[in-house]
């Protein structure tokens, strides 16, 4: 009920800044041609609205890419509104960028300037506005108790104190808890009663209790029929929150099989418009840094060739989204044969396999460029949990925790794990952690914040050997 409230606020909000955006345009023009005529200098030509509306669509677009991309309409930003008004800014301002950035590829037409500093005056100012006026309705509505949903909720464990949680992150909504039930924590202050007591407290409440949640452990079924049982003969809605955290959880969502909700505990990602987003990125991203770097590439190309006889590049199998193995490119750091004898061998501080270049290469990172092929071949992503050799793998797999939930996600250059210091011949323990963390939070903000770290810290690292 909240999640299907809340995505219809989120799309109505998306439509009605569309509208402003839109509104903010055309007053620009306004302003600039109409009001501003003679401001800072007379114009010396007359420009027709006509020809600013033809630049409409694309920044249409470009706002509601950006909008959706930069996280806007995510729903826990209507909090604060100092938060809110910052998230507007911050999405705004990318979407201008990107305007900027596609008219200065328009040559037939030059663009007032000031237009467009009115429009990017105008337009978070009409969107912040709208904003805040939801915002303050809404709190004063709230604070007079109009439109409160009463919830109370049937177990005080994990899942029903994060769902207590979550109701208060959202007051918009206006779900109110009023307390739990539960037969083991009748000393908490916050617990009514006993599950037992759920009809007792329905009839008796002096204000009317419209949303019973379930939130028992699943080993409480028995428990839960029959609360289901009960609760039929009233009216209240009842909802039944599986208690699953005790659980590692990764990409959890319902769907829905011939009329059968199905809950996906452990599975990949869904395709949504985040993950195309995150595609585009990697491969415009992938694209500039082999362009922009492609001098360096020849020069260690031709170091490698000189270091040693044998190939410029070394492909080694790893093991990469939903187990499926592929072909990791690098610049070759050892002689060809280097583990014809000993196989496959954990790196390890000290070791002299390596050729003099491809020490440099390895400490400096500079033997993982390569792997951009591999990102635009669509093996990896530029950020990710990174990929490790199917023959280390049947080790781990039973002797670390968790350790295969790491492929619920596409391979990376870099990574969570990564930029926290956890790589080389570092705790896998942690590792996991780290990247469980990262899959489990996922967004396209966390990947900036991730490749900027990597540029911030430098590819020099003390593990990289």
């Amino acid at each position: 009920m909240l999640q299907e409230q809340s995505r219809f606020y989120q799309q109505l909000l998306f439509f009605m800044d569309m509208l402003l955006v839109g509104c903010a345009w055309i007053a620009a023009y306004y302003l600039r041609f109409e009001v501003l005529v003679n401001w800072p200098v007379p114009l010396p030509e007359w420009h027709p609205l006509s020809r600013y509306l033809t630049f409409f669509p694309w920044i249409l677009i470009s706002a509601a890419l950006t909008f959706w991309a930069s996280g806007l309409y995510v729903p826990d930003r209507a909090q604060r509104w100092t938060t809110l008004i910052r998230s507007v800014a911050k999405s705004v301002g990318l979407a201008l960028i990107i305007t900027m950035a596609f008219l200065s590829f328009y040559r037939d037409f030059n663009v007032s300037r000031l237009t467009i500093l009115l429009f990017a005056a105008l337009t978070p100012i009409s969107m912040v506005t709208l904003r805040l006026c939801i915002y303050f309705y809404v709190r004063s509505a709230r604070r007079r108790g109009r439109h409160l949903r009463r919830v109370l909720i049937v177990g005080a464990g994990t899942a029903g104190r994060r769902l207590a949680k979550s109701f208060e992150l959202y007051p918009w909504m206006g779900f109110q808890v009023i307390g739990f039930l539960d037969d083991h924590k009748t000393e908490d202050p916050d617990v009514l009663g006993k599950v037992d007591d759920v009809l007792l407290l329905l009839d008796s409440a002096e204000n009317p209790i419209h949303y019973v949640y379930i939130a028992l452990p699943l080993h409480a079924v028995g428990k839960i029929e029959t609360l289901l049982s009960s609760l039929s003969t009233r009216l209240v809605h009842v909802c039944l929150v599986p208690d699953l955290l005790q659980h590692d959880i990764i990409n959890s969502r319902i769907t829905d099989v011939g009329g059968l909700p199905v809950l996906h505990i452990i599975d990949e990602a869904p395709i949504d418009f985040r993950r195309f987003v995150k595609r585009c990125l990697d491969v415009v991203f992938s694209l500039l840094i082999l362009i922009i770097l492609s001098p360096l590439l020849l020069v260690i190309a031709a170091l490698v060739l000189l270091s040693s006889k044998g190939p410029v590049l070394y492909k080694q199998e790893r093991m990469g989204l939903n187990g499926l193995c592929f072909n990791m490119l690098k610049f070759r750091s050892m002689p060809v044969a280097a583990e014809k004898e000993s196989g496959a061998v954990w790196a390890q501080k000290g070791e002299n396999r390596a050729t003099p270049v491809g020490r440099i290469l390895r400490r400096t990172s500079l033997d993982e460029l390569p792997q951009f092929i591999n990102v635009l071949k669509g093996d990896m992503s530029v950020v990710g949990p990174r990929p490790e050799r199917p023959v280390f793998i049947e080790d781990f797999k039973n002797r670390i925790p968790r350790y295969m939930l790491r492929h619920k996600m596409k391979a990376g250059i870099t990574g969570w794990a990564q930029v926290n210091g956890w790589r080389g011949n570092t705790s896998l323990e942690k590792r996991i952690q780290h990247d469980l963390y990262y899959i489990q939070n996922w967004s396209l903000y966390l990947d900036v914040k991730i490749m900027i770290l990597t540029i911030w810290k430098g590819f020099v690292n003390r593990n990289a050997y």
